[in-house]
C-alpha cells in the first residue's frame, strides 16, 4: 500500500510538471479535480486568463457568465475556473474526446491517471466526427495541405491558401500532430491558441502548443480515440449526484429531455429539482450536486 502511495504520488509529481491537468481516477466515483478561482492581470481577457489554468474559452465563459468576453477585464477581475470536471460515460481507456465540453481525456495504459486538456473542434458545417478510431501515426513538424473544399471556402471569403504550408512557424497545425485513422482528420498543435476551447476548425482537434506537445509525448501509436457528444454527465462524489451539463452542438432534442432519460436510469428519488432546472436552462460546464 505504502509503495503505491509513493508511486501515484511521484506520478502526479512527474505530470504536475508539465501543461496538462493530471487527476488520479476514483477507486469509486466519477468527479475529478476542484473549483478554483483567479484573480486577472492587467489587460487580460477571460480567454486568456483560462489557458493560465488549461481552460479553454467556451469553458470560462459558461462558467462566468456576468463576465463581458468581448472585453479587457478590469485589474484583479475574480473569475471561477471551472477546473473539476465529471468523467464521460465511456470506457476509461485511450483518448476521450468530448465535443460538447470542448475537452479531451487521456487514460494512459497502466496508470490509475487521467489528463485532460482543452480542444478547439469542428464549425457549423465542418463538424468534427462523432465515432472510434485510432492514432495511425505520429508527425512532428507537420506540414499541412489544405483540401480543395477549404481553398474553396477560403477563396470565396477574399483568402487565397497555398496548396503546401510548409513546416514552421506560420503552419496552422502547429508543431506536432497524430494522425487518425479517418482520413484529413488529425489531433495537432496550432499557431493560433485563442481559438481552443471554440469551434473553429475545419474538424480536426486543435490544442495548445504544449499541450499536444506533451500527448505527443505519452501516446503511441495505435492509441484508441473515441470522440463523442455528450453535453450531459451524471456522477457521483462522496455518495452524492452531480450533474454536469453543457449547451447543445446539435438541436435534435432538448436539454430536459436528455436529462429524464439519465436522471430516471438512476431510479433516485430525492433529487434537488430546482438545481436541475437551473443547470439545463443556464448551462455552467460546472458539476453541480442533484442529489438532497
Amino acid at each position: 500500500m505504502y509503495i503505491k502511495l509513493v508511486y501515484f504520488l511521484f506520478l502526479l509529481l512527474v505530470y504536475k510538471l508539465s501543461f496538462a491537468t493530471t487527476f488520479v481516477v476514483p477507486a469509486d466515483g466519477d468527479v475529478v479535480g476542484e473549483i478554483q478561482y483567479a484573480y486577472a492581470q492587467t489587460g487580460e481577457s477571460i480567454g486568456e486568463v483560462g489557458l493560465r489554468y488549461d481552460v479553454g474559452y467556451n469553458e470560462m465563459v459558461r462558467a462566468n457568465p456576468n463576465v463581458n468576453p468581448a472585453m479587457a477585464l478590469p485589474p484583479h477581475a475574480r473569475l471561477l475556473i471551472p477546473s473539476q470536471y465529471i468523467l464521460p460515460n465511456v470506457a476509461r481507456a485511450g483518448i476521450v474526446i468530448n465535443l460538447a465540453e470542448y475537452r479531451l481525456y487521456y487514460f494512459p495504459p497502466n496508470d490509475n491517471v487521467v489528463i485532460t486538456q482543452p480542444v478547439g473542434i469542428g464549425r457549423k458545417g465542418w463538424n468534427t466526427p462523432v465515432g472510434i478510431t485510432r492514432v495511425i501515426a505520429k508527425q512532428r513538424d507537420p506540414v499541412w495541405r489544405p483540401s480543395a473544399k477549404l481553398r474553396a471556402e477560403a477563396e470565396k471569403n477574399g483568402l487565397l491558401l497555398p496548396e503546401v504550408f510548409p513546416a514552421n512557424s506560420g503552419n496552422p497545425l502547429g508543431r506536432h500532430s497524430l494522425r487518425l485513422g479517418w482520413p484529413t482528420y488529425l489531433i495537432h498543435g496550432t499557431n493560433k491558441t485563442d481559438g481552443v476551447g471554440m469551434r473553429v476548425s475545419a474538424g480536426c482537434i486543435r490544442m495548445l502548443p504544449e499541450d499536444i506537445e506533451y500527448l505527443y509525448e505519452l501516446v503511441k501509436v495505435g492509441t484508441a480515440v473515441r470522440v463523442i457528444n455528450q453535453p450531459l454527465k451524471l456522477g457521483k462524489l462522496d455518495g452524492e449526484i452531480y450533474l454536469e451539463a453543457h449547451a447543445k452542438l446539435i438541436n435534435d432534442s432538448s436539454l430536459s429531455g436528455l436529462a429524464q432519460k439519465q436522471l430516471s436510469a438512476l431510479q433516485q428519488a430525492h433529487l434537488n429539482k430546482m438545481a436541475i432546472k437551473q443547470e439545463l436552462n443556464f448551462p455552467s460546464g460546472i458539476p453541480k450536486k442533484i442529489s438532497s
